[in-house]
C-alpha cells in the first residue's frame, strides 16, 4: 500500500511540473483563440464631425451616422495579438442585379475613436469604423488607414456589399459580409435615416 501512494504521490507531482511547464500549450491545443466578427447596430450611431478651413479660419460642423463593426474573443483566457479589420473586397450589382466584385485586396480599417494606425489587442471587445454618411457634404465615406487605396468617397444613391475579416497573430475571425443600400438622401434621426440607409448582415 505504501508502494502504492507513493508512486500516486510521484504521478501527481509529475502531471503538477508537466502543467506548469506546458499548460498554456495544452489549452492552446484544446481550445484555441478564436476571434468572431459581427455589425455593431444597424441603425448605427449618430454623431457630428467638425471640420476647420485654414483660409477663413472658422470651424463648422456636420451631422453624421456611423456604422462599426466588433470584434471580440471568445476565448477571453487567451486574447489575440495584432488584430486589424480587413475590407477584403467591394461588390456592386451589375445590370441584372448580380453582385460583381469592383476591388479586391486587404485594406484595413480604422478603430473606433483611435486616430492611430496601430494593431489591438483583442480580450475585451473592440469597435471598428465602416463608413458613415454626412449631411452636409452629402456623401458617403468609408474608413480605410490608407487613403487612396479603395474608393473610399461615394455620393448619390448606391448599393454595395462589402466582404470583411479580422485577422490577428495567433487567430482570424469568420469572414463577415455587410450589404449597404443608400439612397443619397438624408433624415435627421436614425430611425427616420432607416428608409435611406440600409446595413445589413448577409453572413
Amino acid at each position: 500500500m505504501h508502494e502504492f501512494w507513493s508512486a500516486l504521490g510521484a504521478a501527481a507531482t509529475f502531471f503538477a511540473v508537466i502543467v506548469a511547464l506546458f499548460g498554456d500549450r495544452i489549452r492552446y491545443r484544446l481550445d484555441p483563440p478564436r476571434l468572431k466578427i459581427s455589425l455593431k447596430d444597424p441603425l448605427g450611431a449618430a454623431g457630428e464631425l467638425h471640420f476647420f478651413n485654414p483660409d477663413t479660419n472658422e470651424a463648422t460642423k456636420t451631422l453624421g451616422l456611423w456604422h462599426h463593426v466588433q470584434v471580440e474573443s471568445e476565448t477571453r483566457w487567451r486574447a489575440v495579438t495584432g488584430v486589424y479589420v480587413y475590407l477584403l473586397s467591394i461588390e456592386v450589382p451589375d445590370a441584372s442585379g448580380d453582385f460583381q466584385s469592383i476591388w479586391e485586396g486587404a485594406s484595413p480599417l480604422g478603430w473606433r475613436h483611435e486616430p492611430g494606425q496601430q494593431p489591438k489587442k483583442i480580450g475585451h471587445p473592440a469597435e471598428c469604423d465602416l463608413c458613415h454618411v454626412l449631411k452636409e457634404p452629402l456623401q458617403m465615406r468609408l474608413s480605410p488607414l490608407i487613403k487612396g487605396q479603395i474608393p473610399d468617397t461615394i455620393t448619390g444613391q448606391v448599393k454595395m456589399l462589402f466582404t470583411l475579416q479580422a485577422r490577428g497573430s495567433e487567430a482570424d475571425s469568420n469572414v463577415l459580409r455587410i450589404e449597404i443600400s443608400w439612397d443619397g438622401k438624408w433624415s435627421n434621426t436614425r430611425t427616420e435615416m432607416r428608409r435611406n440607409l440600409v446595413v445589413k448582415m448577409l453572413s
